[in-house]
């Protein structure tokens, strides 16, 4: 399973969680089954209890201290909040024995395990979280406004005499996808020129052009890049795949305004552009790239 999984990090934290309390449970469960040798039980439990919550600091502190640059003043805080989050999680070998040996019914030192062990978890959460602000890699999406003027000196292919130009640019690895759409106020229009490359120098290119385009379905790609506004995620990794990307330009000849939009990391972040992109690749029907699958996968 790679980190970029979305099931990676819970199964990471439920680990960690049962890693950090099995000893100090199990312990206690002897403590309670075992009375001649109670008192050592008892010993043993506290100090593998102590020691795991050093080992937990350590390891925060091990981390944090690794990374490298001097975190502007935001950063400061989160690594603060990191921390915190740490230090709360640090007690759950200490909680996990003590719940364990306390003179209560089955039922309640299931509710007090049960409850340290949901804590711990959303500890966890946090602390990732945090730690991701502080230290991880930004993966953002961009918004630019432009000028028509500056839209057709950019692209200068673009249909001057329709009402509305939607460019799209799909990139996929060695797989590229640029699809044309030129919106009147009577039909629509799409050309499409479709490129693969592959590993013997050999370039692999269809074209095609279309004006039985759903104008429902295109009117609210429109709506959607039209509103769009950026997305920003964290993360603590950054692996070597050429994710799926695409850039949005969208001209309106009648209100005299363009947007271009760069959506890059599709597969794995940014759920607003995610669904723009779908949408467009359901229009664009030949296009062989899927934006929501990328090497990760």
């Amino acid at each position: 399973m790679e980190p970029t999984s979305p099931f990676f990090m819970p199964i990471l934290k439920f680990a960690s969680i049962i890693v950090f309390a099995s000893i100090p449970f199990i312990l206690g469960i002897l403590f309670n089954t075992i009375p001649k040798y109670r008192k050592g039980f008892f010993i043993a439990g506290k100090v593998v209890s102590a020691l795991l919550t050093l080992f937990i600091l350590g390891l925060a502190v091990f981390f944090i201290h690794i990374h490298d640059g001097d975190p502007n003043i935001p950063q400061h805080y989160y690594i603060l909040g990191c921390s915190i989050c740490t230090m709360l999680f640090s007690a759950l070998p200490v909680s996990t024995f003590y719940f364990t040996i306390r003179k209560t019914t089955k039922k309640k030192r299931l509710g007090f395990l049960a409850t340290s062990f949901i804590v711990s978890f959303f500890t966890l959460s946090a602390s990732e979280e945090l730690e991701n602000r502080a230290f991880g890699f930004e993966y953002k999406t961009e918004r630019t406004d432009m000028s028509l003027d500056e839209f057709y000196k950019e692209y200068p292919e673009a249909d001057r005499s329709s009402d509305i130009n939607l460019l799209v640019f799909m990139a996929d690895g060695g797989k590229w996808f640029d699809a044309y759409i030129s919106v009147y106020k009577d039909s629509i229009t799409l050309k499409t020129i479709s490129t693969i490359v592959h590993f013997e120098g050999k370039n692999e290119i269809d074209s095609c052009y279309s004006n039985d385009l759903p104008r429902d379905l295109v009117q609210d790609i429109i709506e959607e890049v039209t509103h769009y506004q950026p997305e920003i995620e964290y993360a603590s990794y950054a692996d070597l795949c050429l994710h799926p990307s695409e850039s949005i330009v969208l001209a309106n000849n009648k209100k005299a305004t363009a947007i271009k939009l760069g959506l890059p990391d599709l597969d794995g972040f940014h759920p607003q552009a995610q669904r723009i992109a779908k949408k467009i690749n359901d229009l664009v029907k030949n296009s062989k790239i899927d934006p929501t699958k990328g090497c990760r996968n």
